[in-house]
């Protein structure tokens, strides 16, 4: 009880202090770029995905950014058309599918994959932030190579067996882990590769990722690890981590340029933090990188 009080308090003075991105102009759009950027957003995370949407926007300008609505109200939906020059909303009930879970980000998922058939498609989750130019990611839409953020157990693409012995060196049982350990039954898996990445900042490349694949790997892991499990948050970021290890020369961003927040992280050398769950807001800094971005912005 007091730690779901504090991350309320937490959250408050957070939006609190970062009011003034609703001051700054509006990001701009290209109609002439071939990229989409997708989010799925509620209510609660608006003041983070104005960050997170105009820090990124500072350095690539997508044709249009796309909101899988997850519980918005008129009045976000009115202030983010007017804070973004492109801004479309897509009902999250829209985007299922008979075959995969509902709920825990698979509609976005499945919005990426619909965008994807005529755009390069890049997932942003609203609680990033991009401090500097992001090259890598620049070259890869450039050259048509699709991305993920790299994690501290996973920095490069391996092969299916590879990654289930990996995950038996760990039991918990969160889906991600007890999936991974079922990746050595996966038919044909000697020949398909994985990484440990995380689906929060991931970028397909025009035509690399489609409702049906997904769909047939949703369906082959449901039988490896049973429906109840594979339905439980988190099997989405297995589905998206498959995915864009099975494209052609994709790349795992650096860790130590694209990183996950934690105290005592040097983010001298940060492009873009992941300011993820449990320490989002310790040590003031995501507070402190999100004033200077408002102040860039505004500048």
């Amino acid at each position: 009880m007091l730690n779901k009080i504090k991350r309320k308090l937490d959250r408050a003075w957070f939006n609190f202090r970062c009011a003034g991105i609703y001051d700054t102009p509006a990001a701009k759009c290209d109609p002439s770029s071939h990229v989409v950027v997708v989010s799925q957003l509620h209510h609660p995370d608006l003041t983070m995905y104005m960050l997170a949407a105009k820090s990124f926007a500072q350095y690539v300008k997508p044709k249009s950014f796309v909101i899988v609505d997850d519980g918005l109200t008129q009045e976000d939906k009115r202030l983010l058309s007017a804070h973004f020059e492109d801004m479309q909303f897509v009902p999250r009930a829209s985007m299922g599918s008979e075959i995969c879970p509902t709920g825990g980000c698979w509609e976005r998922f499945l919005t990426l994959a619909a965008k994807n058939q005529t755009d390069y498609v890049i997932q942003l989750d609203s609680d990033t932030l991009t401090l500097a130019e992001p090259v890598e990611v620049l070259q890869c839409i450039a050259a048509g190579r699709s991305f993920t953020l790299g994690t501290s157990s996973g920095t490069h693409f391996i092969g299916l067996p590879e990654a289930s012995r990996n995950a038996h060196s760990d039991p918990d049982p969160h889906v991600q882990n007890h999936a991974e350990r079922a990746l050595g039954e996966y038919p044909h898996g000697e020949q398909l590769k994985y990484v440990r990445g995380c689906a929060g900042f991931t970028g397909f490349a025009l035509g690399t990722l489609s409702m049906p694949a997904i769909e047939q790997f949703s369906l082959q892991m449901q039988k490896l690890v049973g429906q109840q499990k594979w339905h439980e948050w988190g099997s989405e970021q297995v589905a998206s981590n498959f995915m864009v290890a099975n494209v052609n020369d994709s790349l795992v961003l650096p860790v130590d340029r694209y990183p996950f927040w934690e105290p005592g992280l040097d983010v001298g050398r940060s492009v873009l933090i992941h300011f993820f769950g449990t320490f989002r807001f310790l040590g003031g800094m995501y507070i402190r990188q999100s004033l200077r971005l408002i102040q860039r912005l505004n500048s």
